[in-house]
């Protein structure tokens, strides 16, 4: 049995990658070595040596305080064969960026497997997914694939790593003011006690003392999140943002809002049961006891502040064919039921107009060019050819014009 290092290599030094995977590794005495694209930001993690992390336990209103150190961080970008030593000689990673990175660290990974081989590395390397997104081990296979090129390569690609799906539990607010007069660098979050990852997908042994829950059937439960938990703080999002809210608690004290996210939900578990088949036990298990008791609660502790900005975040990933609003959509409609809140919500989507978000920008820029109904094709990835497709099409556009408080359409044009 190989003799692995207790360590592992966090790719992204964001709010989960601070915040939840770095808290879980560090409370088992793992070493942790952050890479990060920014160079400034890796550069002032080294020179203050530790950050301090807040975390909100489910029954304490105030968060528990503690500091994360002796830690290492790189930057991918300007520190680029420092990362790849890492990572060739690691046995554990974990992943937690949007989707629009997966190319350049996929790429990455593929490089570090190159360097292995030629090191003669024959040790294994689990790579934990943390990313709320359907199949997102796809993608990265992808771009790991584009850079190999041997036998041997592709030898140890397949044998000795592995991509684990992971469902990520805890959200990562944006710090409050007086966190960040501590520390700049400080991490809020909310406490799950532990990281489900899925059981049969590590290519070596699980990560010894660290707080994962092995779990099978992972890509349903996954879907299973985001489809029917993610799905309600993002119809939340959604239209509080177009009511101008600022903060998710105010959106939930909004009547008609928290309405649309009880009935939207329950529209997503619908569409969910047509299609999988996890069993009550595994959907409780899911969420580790809790869901049951608090899914419905329009009731947030105002001190967290959970901004509608992060809950709202890449609206081009939630409307994506599979994601949260439009895959349940299309597996309600094929199934008998209208999913009229959901598609009320993807139609709130294409009103979220952050120009500080990964995706927004880009939706607002091709939606002023080409006009909403290109627009919702292009980013909910519908065929108008198939009879279901256009039916989510129809309900999404038909939203999108009732909640129109403009003065500027040519109703003549509409479709």
């Amino acid at each position: 049995m190989q003799n692995v290092k207790k360590e592992v290599v966090l790719i992204g030094a964001g709010k989960i990658g601070k915040g939840y995977a770095a808290d879980l590794f560090n409370e088992a005495g793992y070493k942790l070595i952050f890479l990060c694209r920014s160079l400034k930001q890796a550069e002032q993690m080294r020179r203050q040596g530790a950050y301090t992390l807040f975390k909100y336990m489910e029954d304490e209103e105030e968060p528990r305080v503690s500091k994360i150190k002796d830690y290492e961080a790189y930057s991918t970008e300007a520190e680029y064969e420092k990362c790849l030593d890492v990572l060739s000689k690691t046995n554990y990673a974990t992943i937690h960026l949007y989707p629009q990175a997966f190319r350049s660290i996929g790429n990455m990974i593929g490089d570090a497997i190159k360097k292995r081989v030629k090191d003669g590395n024959d040790q294994t390397l689990d790579i934990i997914l943390c990313i709320n997104l359907v199949d997102p081990q796809l993608i990265i296979r992808q771009h790991i694939e584009e850079r190999l090129e041997t036998k041997e390569e592709w030898d140890c690609y397949r044998e000795k790593i592995g991509l684990v799906l992971a469902l990520t539990f805890r959200w990562g607010a944006n710090p409050r003011p007086y966190m960040l007069q501590q520390d700049p660098l400080a991490s809020c979050v909310a406490d799950s006690p532990d990281l489900p990852v899925d059981r049969d997908a590590f290519h070596g042994p699980i990560p010894e003392g660290v707080a994962l829950r092995p779990l099978n059937k992972m890509r349903e439960r996954l879907v299973y999140k985001i489809w029917c938990g993610n799905v309600i703080g993002c119809i939340v999002a959604m239209l509080a943002q177009k009511e101008g809210y600022t903060y998710v608690h105010e959106g939930n004290q909004n009547d008609e809002i928290f309405r649309a996210s009880v009935l939207g939900a329950k529209e997503a578990e619908f569409g969910y049961d047509q299609v999988y088949s996890l069993t009550r036990e595994e959907k409780e298990e899911n969420f580790h006891g809790r869901r049951s008791r608090d899914r419905w609660s329009r009731e947030q502790k105002t001190k967290r502040l959970d901004e509608i900005t992060r809950v709202g975040a890449d609206p081009a990933r939630k409307l994506a064919r599979d994601d949260r609003l439009i895959g349940p959509a299309l597996a309600c409609i094929k199934n008998g039921k209208i999913p009229f809140f959901l598609t009320k919500a993807a139609a709130s989507a294409f009103y979220f107009d952050n120009p500080e978000d990964v995706s927004a920008p880009g939706i607002q820029a091709y939606l002023a060019e080409n006009g909403i109904e290109k627009t919702i094709v292009k980013y909910c990835q519908l065929d108008l050819n198939d009879e279901y497709d256009k039916m989510v099409y129809e309900l999404v556009l038909a939203h999108y014009y009732d909640m129109y408080d403009g003065k500027d359409i040519d109703f003549t044009k509409v479709s």
